[in-house]
């Protein structure tokens, strides 16, 4: 059978995110530095709310979270554009966007009100110490400003497909097309393994170099990310073929194994020796599909 058309399977989704500005020019500092190297190009910046503890820095973070989900569950397209997203992955996407960004909102709705009072804190925390130069109230944007500047959009659209022009396209464009088509399945087919691929490297190269020493350390979630690898590669994967499918079903069967039975893979340096390179013929086998 042949392959259904990447536009059959998929859509672009662009995610928007405007986020308040929290570095500023120290100007007294500038000075100082431009003045002692001779040098007027010279600049300092300062970070507003430098507190790690301060709400804002919360809010900041949470914004952070919705671009890493946003970037972990689609795929490559256009650098610095829209990215593509499986259909089947629309419900799960759209739902765990949306939470993630009223997450944001529900933070901001609890504290702008209490914006003015913050930034006198960080002034505070800035001035004890905590930072080069005097800080100021007068450097960091106001409640509106911030909230203003706080935005988080989704847009979606279907991917592009020949059919879609309204004249004919010559000879050569028809055959540029093809080839931009097959390079973005080429690109999403090479995420999509190399998101099992780093991880499973991670895994060999910490079964290479444990000892099983006292007080050294061997980190479950090493595992736990092959696993994790398997079931988001499966998610995104478009038009895998049955022989990919059937090699992550294989990994992730035997990530699960080493996970029930890592004890034993701890104390033991054969168990190790024959799970790297288990993982490193299942490595060799992924990259085949590359």
């Amino acid at each position: 059978m042949t392959p259904s058309k990447l536009s059959d399977k998929a859509v672009l989704v662009k995610l928007t995110l405007r986020r308040a500005a929290l570095t500023k020019r120290d100007h007294g500092l500038t000075a100082t530095l431009q003045q002692q190297e001779k040098d007027n190009s010279l600049t300092v910046l300062t970070k507003l709310f430098k507190n790690k503890d301060s709400a804002i820095n919360q809010i900041m973070a949470k914004y952070g979270e919705v671009y890493a989900y946003h970037k972990k569950h689609t795929l490559p397209y256009v650098d610095a554009g829209p990215r593509i997203l499986p259909n089947d992955m629309y419900m799960e996407y759209t739902q765990e966007m949306k939470h993630r960004i009223a997450e944001v909102d529900k933070l901001l709705d609890t504290y702008m009100p209490l914006y003015d009072q913050l930034v006198l804190d960080d002034v505070m925390y800035r001035n004890a110490g905590h930072a080069a130069g005097r800080a100021n109230a007068d450097e960091y944007p106001t409640a509106e400003q911030f909230r203003l500047s706080m935005s988080a959009e989704l847009r979606f659209q279907p991917m592009a497909d020949a059919s879609h022009f309204l004249f004919d396209l010559s000879d050569d464009d028809l055959a540029a097309f093809k080839r931009a088509e097959e390079e973005a399945a080429a690109a999403v087919n090479t995420d999509t393994i190399q998101r099992m691929l780093k991880p499973i490297q991670s895994l060999v190269a910490k079964l290479a170099e444990y000892q099983g020493a006292k007080g050294e350390r061997f980190h479950n979630s090493l595992i736990d990310n092959v696993i994790e690898g398997c079931k988001l590669a499966r998610k995104l994967a478009i038009n895998p073929t049955q022989a990919l499918l059937d090699e992550i079903t294989a990994l992730e069967d035997a990530a699960q194994g080493y996970l029930a039975d890592v004890e034993m893979i701890k104390g033991s340096a054969n168990k190790r020796s024959e799970a790297k390179r288990k993982l490193e013929e299942v490595a060799a086998r992924m990259g085949a599909f590359t």
